[in-house]
């Protein structure tokens, strides 16, 4: 496969991934709301996400799902769990379509382990998310539901229009659907988006909004 190549290519010139390792990993594509990666499963594939966005979140034992982070291309997915050797820790599933390459952790745990152009990149990566992740938590808290509700309607907005579970989206920015649907009238008075059926808003005052959500919950 042609891009699959290109993308190995990318990954080898970055010092990301050794020539030896490049063969061993696959192409896999996900579709808008494919889950990636199931909070409580085995992890058996280490992913790269090359191009796309996915979503982060976290269900409580009460059930109560958190929205933790939005990550962009060039994102490792599985690296806490597969360094810890422990089950998967949230939920991870796609915002839009989403490119990644996956690596079997059964079959090559061990090249990984022993890649050092790997490791590195690894703990690089990994390192900077964690900061992103803890900085983000703590003001995204202190923010009120306008910032948080323009910051997701921004990341998960697919050529600017929004299509969501609204209850859903309640729960995970962490305030109550009555709040958020006040918020959305008042986006709406606003001009900054624009209904256009049950569910679904087009952003019509992308700067505007995006100034609002100051990217809290990207890492």
């Amino acid at each position: 496969m042609k891009n699959l190549q290109l993308y190995l290519e990318k990954l080898k010139q970055g010092h990301m991934i050794s020539e030896e390792l490049l063969p061993c990993f696959q192409f896999y594509q996900f579709h808008k709301g494919d889950f990636i990666l199931h909070q409580g499963q085995q992890l058996e594939i280490l992913y790269i996400l090359i191009d796309g966005k996915i979503k982060t979140c976290h269900t409580t034992s009460n059930g109560i799902i958190s929205l933790l982070a939005i990550c962009q291309s060039m994102s490792v997915i599985g690296e806490i769990e597969f360094l810890n050797h422990q089950d998967v820790i949230n939920d991870i599933y796609a915002i839009d379509e989403c490119l990644c390459l996956g690596i079997s952790i059964k079959n090559y745990e061990h090249l990984l382990l022993n890649d050092l152009s790997f490791m590195r990149y690894l703990a690089t990566t990994t390192s900077q998310k964690l900061y992103n992740a803890n900085q983000n938590s703590s003001i995204s808290k202190n923010y009120p539901v306008e910032n948080r509700l323009a910051s997701y309607l921004i990341a998960c907005a697919e050529n600017k229009i929004i299509q969501e579970n609204f209850v859903q989206v309640a729960e995970m920015i962490g305030c109550s659907y009555r709040q958020l649907q006040r918020v959305l009238n008042d986006f709406c008075e606003k001009k900054y988006i624009q209904k256009t059926k049950r569910s679904q808003f087009l952003i019509i005052h992308y700067d505007a909004l995006s100034k609002l959500g100051q990217d809290l919950y990207y890492i």
